[in-house]
């Protein structure tokens, strides 16, 4: 059976779309999957996750989230997540991206998690992935996140919202429809955030995530960017929604990481 829509068996008529789009370069791609394939995974990604392992963030800024590292997944999510670490896609995103040495991890679902459900009520503040790959640390630079809930309505919330260098300022939203893929840069300043869901919606938000590395530690030396194209090792970091929020005792793990951040970025 086919996985990917033939039409983006090759990205470059995509490429300048992507590098132009703001605040970092990314694109959206509907109808990614080849639409059998697309009706097979929606039956067997069911709509509960309480009989599955895997790990739940449920904080004011990480709220209703399950991922499902060190989960056993089925055999069709895992044929996807393997057609998108294959090296001929790989090969496709690295002409597409212009980013040099790009490679797919070997961690996947034991330590990254691939796929992810959020219930009705759940958010994502805004922050910036993880910068390395956890097992040999190289620079974090691709994400892809395909949507595959069998159907959503743009009234439900929990759209990919992407913000300016800092986190302070929304200034694109992708909307959350079904078999849609959001390819976007990773870079230190690549912030976003998922839209709160409503709370009376009848099906959880399903998204699939893999992400990609480079094997060079200046992996932006060749691009124009709207902010500083440096690496610099970093945590998952979120911007909290006042400066005072990082003061307040339950929001240790963030200070810590925002401090961790800021102390990488100036160089120490």
């Amino acid at each position: 059976m086919k996985i990917i829509n033939e039409k983006y068996l090759d990205l470059m008529p995509f490429a300048s779309d992507f590098r132009h789009a703001k605040p970092f370069p990314h694109i959206v791609l509907d109808n990614f999957l080849d639409q059998g394939f697309f009706d097979e995974l929606c039956k067997v990604t069911g709509a509960e996750r309480k009989s599955q392992s895997g790990r739940t963030f449920d904080t004011q800024h990480e709220k209703s989230k399950w991922i499902s590292i060190n989960d056993s997944l089925p055999d069709t999510l895992s044929q996807l997540i393997d057609a998108l670490n294959a090296d001929d896609w790989v090969d496709n995103l690295k002409r597409f991206s212009e980013i040099e040495e790009l490679v797919s991890t070997q961690c996947g679902n034991s330590q990254l998690g691939n796929y992810h459900l959020m219930e009705p009520g759940g958010f994502l503040a805004p922050h910036v992935d993880h910068s390395s790959e956890p097992e040999s640390g190289l620079p974090h630079v691709l994400n892809i996140i395909l949507y595959l809930s069998e159907t959503w309505e743009d009234a439900y919330g929990g759209s990919t919202t992407l913000y300016s260098r800092n986190g302070g300022q929304l200034v694109s939203e992708v909307k959350y429809r079904p078999n849609r893929a959001v390819i976007f840069m990773h870079t230190p300043y690549s912030f976003h955030c998922v839209e709160e869901i409503r709370e009376d919606i009848p099906l959880p938000r399903k998204t699939l995530y893999v992400d990609y590395y480079s094997k060079s530690f200046n992996p932006y030396r060749n691009l124009v960017l709207p902010f500083p194209n440096k690496w610099f090792y970093h945590g998952t970091t979120f911007r909290l929604p006042h400066w005072y929020d990082y003061l307040r005792p339950k929001n240790y793990h963030y200070s810590k990481a925002m401090l961790r951040y800021q102390l990488s970025r100036i160089g120490f």
